[in-house]
């Protein structure tokens, strides 16, 4: 499994804690988590085959 994975599920993960918070400031951190998490997915992906830089 590539590292890259680990972020997205992360990213998920903090998804669905977000919506099963119970309070504004826990929705806003697992908020904020989500798109840092979300943020390093992409920065880690490799490229895509066939695409062009």
């Amino acid at each position: 499994m590539r590292i890259w994975h680990v972020f997205n599920a992360l990213t998920l993960a903090n998804v669905v804690l977000m919506f099963a918070a119970d309070d504004t400031t826990s929705r806003f951190l697992h908020a904020v988590s989500a798109v840092a998490f979300a943020i390093t997915t992409i920065a880690t992906r490799p490229p895509r085959p066939g695409r062009r830089p």
